[in-house]
Protein backbone atom coordinates (compact mmCIF):
# COMPACT_ATOMS: atom_id res chain seq x y z
CA UNK A 1 0.00 0.00 0.00
CA UNK A 2 1.23 3.76 -0.83
CA UNK A 3 0.11 6.66 0.74
CA UNK A 4 0.40 9.95 -0.06
CA UNK A 5 -0.76 13.56 1.11
CA UNK A 6 -1.30 16.64 -0.70
CA UNK A 7 -1.07 19.41 2.06
CA UNK A 8 -1.93 22.08 -0.68
CA UNK A 9 -4.81 20.42 -2.16
CA UNK A 10 -5.91 18.44 1.38
CA UNK A 11 -6.34 15.05 -0.35
CA UNK A 12 -5.16 12.07 0.90
CA UNK A 13 -4.27 9.39 -1.66
CA UNK A 14 -4.60 5.64 -1.26
CA UNK A 15 -2.69 2.88 -3.73
CA UNK A 16 -3.67 -0.83 -2.53
CA UNK A 17 -2.07 -2.14 -5.87
CA UNK A 18 -0.34 -1.95 -8.90
CA UNK A 19 -3.21 -2.93 -11.46
CA UNK A 20 -4.36 -0.65 -14.12
CA UNK A 21 -7.41 1.43 -12.91
CA UNK A 22 -10.29 1.00 -15.25
CA UNK A 23 -13.43 2.42 -13.86
CA UNK A 24 -13.82 4.80 -10.40
CA UNK A 25 -17.02 5.27 -8.12
CA UNK A 26 -17.61 8.70 -6.82
CA UNK A 27 -18.74 7.25 -2.76
CA UNK A 28 -20.03 10.67 -1.37
CA UNK A 29 -18.51 14.25 -2.28
CA UNK A 30 -15.08 13.89 -0.49
CA UNK A 31 -14.10 9.49 -1.69
CA UNK A 32 -13.72 8.24 -4.53
CA UNK A 33 -12.84 4.86 -5.15
CA UNK A 34 -10.88 3.14 -8.29
CA UNK A 35 -11.35 -0.20 -9.79
CA UNK A 36 -9.05 -2.65 -11.89
CA UNK A 37 -10.86 -4.80 -14.66
CA UNK A 38 -11.43 -7.44 -11.63
CA UNK A 39 -13.60 -4.93 -9.93
CA UNK A 40 -10.92 -4.91 -6.97
CA UNK A 41 -10.29 -1.60 -5.62
CA UNK A 42 -6.95 -0.04 -6.51
CA UNK A 43 -6.61 3.42 -5.27
CA UNK A 44 -8.66 5.84 -3.29
CA UNK A 45 -8.86 9.85 -2.68
CA UNK A 46 -10.05 11.29 0.56
CA UNK A 47 -10.32 14.83 -0.09
CA UNK A 48 -10.71 17.31 2.63
CA UNK A 49 -8.60 14.70 4.08
CA UNK A 50 -7.65 16.91 7.21
CA UNK A 51 -11.67 17.38 8.20
CA UNK A 52 -12.61 13.62 7.53
CA UNK A 53 -9.51 11.47 8.48
CA UNK A 54 -7.45 13.54 11.86
CA UNK A 55 -10.82 13.45 14.14
CA UNK A 56 -11.33 9.87 13.54
CA UNK A 57 -7.49 8.87 13.90
CA UNK A 58 -7.19 11.18 16.91
CA UNK A 59 -9.79 9.08 18.21
CA UNK A 60 -8.72 6.11 17.70
CA UNK A 61 -4.81 6.92 19.49
CA UNK A 62 -6.76 8.23 22.68
CA UNK A 63 -8.68 4.77 22.85
CA UNK A 64 -5.68 2.85 22.21
CA UNK A 65 -4.03 4.76 24.86
CA UNK A 66 -6.58 4.64 27.07
CA UNK A 67 -6.90 0.75 26.44
CA UNK A 68 -3.13 0.67 27.82
CA UNK A 69 -3.53 2.35 31.32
Amino acid sequence: MNVKYDRKSDILYLKFSDSKPVDSDMLNDDVIESFDKDEEIVSMEIWRAKELILPVFLEYLRTVKEAKL
